[in-house]
């Protein structure tokens, strides 16, 4: 029995499983979207999944909590450069999206969408997200959109939008957001930055995407009846929602199902990687 064949096989085996899952759920996306025809709002008449596309119209936009932008929704991902242990990596610390209620307007009617605010810590996860070869960071090159609950955003102008140094003030505005986010811890303070090159232990970089009014917008939601709407319902009567999969997005739904394409790179990844996983487990088991 040899321990390096079976340490090397039981990594494959990890990244097989998360290649695996992350192609399940990407394929799953790309066929909601592509399988899922497009509804007039003027044709909504009943609760169900729709898919919309249309304008953001939408008088009281927020400022976004990162850049300060006018937004009826933001997507947002906090980062931290980590280099305890053996791993120097970027880690994710919480994943997040805001929103308020907006109009979508498709010309033939406007009906509310009401996404609400969602946010993912994973700070205290499995490491799931995290997936970095040498100076890679493959979850963020594989990776599309911000995710929370059963919330997907896809933003096409998603960006760190500020990066902060540890020991570092920084801006009041990212302050304020860090103070006001349960999910999100403090950042961290740097230990080991005297000798530190390159990137800094403790750095953090805050992601920002924002859905402004007049954007294009394209949502796959749940159409859900207001209280004593009646039937057929009217655009009136409606508010879209998250319920199961939903997905909101700037981009044209071409170019959305294009990026959820990947997953035929994830599910051949995963097959590469459990085949020389379990050859490598075999080797160092005495099997062959």
């Amino acid at each position: 029995m040899s321990a390096l064949p079976i340490a090397v096989g039981v990594a494959l085996l990890l990244v097989a499983a998360f290649a695996g899952v992350y192609g399940r759920r990407q394929h799953r996306r790309s066929a909601l979207v592509r399988n899922t025809e497009t509804t007039d709002v003027w044709d909504v008449r009943e609760e169900g999944r729709v898919e919309l596309k249309g304008t953001v119209r939408a008088d009281e936009p927020f400022d976004s909590p990162i850049r300060g932008d006018p937004a009826v929704l933001s997507a947002w991902e906090v980062e931290e450069w980590d280099e305890r242990g053996d791993s120097e990596m970027w880690e994710t610390r919480a994943e997040g999206v805001y929103a308020t209620p907006f109009a979508l307007d498709d010309g033939t009617g406007r009906v509310t969408v009401d996404v609400g605010d969602h946010v993912d810590d994973v700070s205290s996860g499995t490491g799931v997200h995290e997936i970095q070869v040498g100076p890679i960071d493959v979850d963020r090159l594989a990776g599309v959109g911000v995710s929370a609950d059963d919330v997907l955003a896809v933003l096409d102008d998603f960006a760190v939008g500020v990066s902060v140094p540890p020991d570092a003030d920084p801006p009041e505005r990212v302050a304020d957001f860090v103070r006001g986010e349960a999910g999100l811890a403090e950042q961290r303070d740097s230990i080991t930055n005297v000798l530190d090159f390159g990137t800094a232990h403790g750095e953090r970089r805050y992601y920002e995407g924002v859905l402004a009014p007049d954007d294009d917008v394209y949502v796959l939601g749940h159409a859900r009846a207001t209280e004593g709407a009646t039937h057929p319902l009217k655009p009136e009567d409606v508010v879209v929602t998250p319920r199961e999969s939903f997905i909101v997005s700037d981009m044209p739904e071409s170019e959305l199902a294009d990026a959820f394409g990947t997953y035929r790179y994830a599910y051949v990844g995963a097959a590469l990687a459990a085949v020389v996983g379990l050859g490598a487990l075999a080797v160092g088991l005495g099997v062959v």
